[in-house]
C-alpha cells in the first residue's frame, strides 16, 4: 500500500502515534466533530491513540493530511470516502485537493465506485463532493455521536466512469 500521496500543496501519509495529540486537538473541537458520523465529543488523546492504532493495524485506508509539516486533517476510504479538517484550515481548498488525490488512488486500485455522504446542514462538504462529481443516491437519519442529535444524512456515489469523464 502507498504510504503517502503528494499533491500540489499537501502530503497525505499514514498516521503515526506522534500525530495523536494534533488529531485529538483538531477533532476535539465540536465545530469539527459535529459533522462526523464516528467521532465522539469530547474527543481526547486516548481516542486519538486508539484511532491511530486501528489504522496501523490495517483498519481502512486512512491518511493524515499535512500542509507542510502541520497536520491539518484526515481522510480515508475505509468503507466510503470520509474526511475532516481542523477548523482553522477550512476554506483553503484542502478538502477538495485531498479528496481528489484519494479518489484517484481509489479508482487506480480497480474499484468501480466510491460512496460518501454528508449531513444536510454541512454545505461545505456538499460542495466538495458535488465538485468531485458525486451524485445523490438516498437519504437517511443518522445520529451524530458528538452531539447525540439525529440529522438527515445525504448518501452519494461516484463511479469510475463518472470520475474519468471529469478528467
Amino acid at each position: 500500500m502507498t504510504d503517502h500521496i503528494t499533491t500540489e500543496r499537501l502530503t497525505l501519509r499514514r498516521p503515526e502515534m506522534a500525530d495523536a495529540a494534533a488529531i485529538a486537538s483538531l477533532v476535539g473541537d465540536l465545530d469539527v466533530s459535529r459533522w462526523l458520523t464516528r467521532a465522539p465529543h469530547p474527543y481526547g488523546l486516548s481516542d486519538a491513540y486508539e484511532f491511530v492504532s486501528a489504522v496501523q493495524n490495517g483498519i481502512g485506508i486512512t491518511f493524515v493530511i499535512c500542509a507542510g509539516r502541520q497536520l491539518v486533517g484526515c481522510i480515508g476510504t475505509e468503507q466510503q470516502l470520509g474526511y475532516w479538517l481542523g477548523k482553522n484550515h477550512w476554506g483553503r481548498g484542502y478538502a477538495s485537493e485531498a479528496c481528489r488525490a484519494m479518489v484517484d488512488r481509489h479508482f487506480a486500485h480497480g474499484h468501480d465506485e466510491l460512496l460518501s455522504g454528508y449531513f444536510m446542514e454541512n454545505n461545505a462538504s456538499r460542495h466538495v463532493l458535488e465538485k468531485l462529481g458525486f451524485v445523490r443516491t438516498s437519504q437517511e437519519q443518522a445520529k451524530c455521536p458528538a452531539t447525540g442529535d439525529c440529522h438527515l444524512l445525504q448518501r452519494m456515489v461516484l463511479t469510475q466512469s463518472q470520475w474519468e469523464g471529469l478528467a
